[in-house]
């Protein structure tokens, strides 16, 4: 992947946040913190600290959590999308075919829930003292997607109209940031990004209401439950 071509993919934060400046969203993210913050000096194990000192620390872990929000939101989504059945199925008839395309087309409405558990490390003189656990879910609700298979590998993904929504909390806590915006997708995947095949023990998401095409040539619809 050329560096034009990783910039033009939209991130989460790009997606689901704008422009907002780094100040603006970390005003957002204190705003909702619990009333005694994230570091206490308990946690710090340390004699008792004054609370401006915390306060520091906890800007400086906010800072840190927000970066979590650069992942490719495209990268995301294609990691659900590849685990549902008439994709793996596509993926397999190509590597018996290769050099065929098979078009996969979602025609229902669907929903693909990514959630991670990021954590931040806190140092104190050199030595770890806490690890302070992150939640965060980013939500693509999606409409008709069309996804080309090619060796086994997905090509391209085109969606009219997809909407994203990100969550990022404190673990188990409410979001300190909440965030949607609409996510229609048009593109090439370079690289394809390879559909796992059977063999590897996961399991596969079976979508109603699917379409499988296989081409003018050799064309036929399946709907799995």
């Amino acid at each position: 992947m050329t560096e034009t071509e990783r910039r033009r993919r939209p991130t989460l934060r790009i997606t689901a946040f704008g422009g907002n400046l780094d100040s603006e969203l970390l005003e957002r993210m204190r705003n909702h913190l619990p009333s005694s913050g994230i570091t206490t000096t308990s946690m710090l194990d340390s004699s008792p600290l004054p609370r401006s000192a915390l306060r520091i620390a906890d800007n400086r872990i906010l800072s840190t959590a927000l970066r979590f929000l650069d992942q490719d939101a495209t990268l995301l989504l294609l990691a659900g999308i590849k685990r549902i059945r008439a994709l793996t199925d596509a993926a397999r008839d190509t590597r018996d075919a290769p050099g065929d395309e098979i078009v996969v087309t979602l025609i229902h409405p669907y929903s693909i829930t990514s959630n991670h558990r990021p954590e931040v490390t806190l140092f104190v003189d050199e030595s770890e003292v806490a690890k302070i656990p992150f939640d965060l879910n980013a939500t693509f609700s999606m409409g008709e997607t069309a996804v080309a298979v090619r060796d086994g590998a997905i090509e391209s993904v085109h969606c009219e109209t997809g909407k994203l929504t990100v969550e990022l909390s404190l673990h188990d806590c409410p979001p300190l940031l909440h965030g949607s915006a609409a996510f229609p997708l048009q593109q090439q995947i370079r690289p394809p990004i390879t559909i796992p095949a059977a063999a590897d023990g996961r399991p596969f998401i079976r979508q109603r209401g699917l379409t499988y095409e296989a081409g003018a040539r050799r064309r036929r619809d399946t709907r799995t439950t």
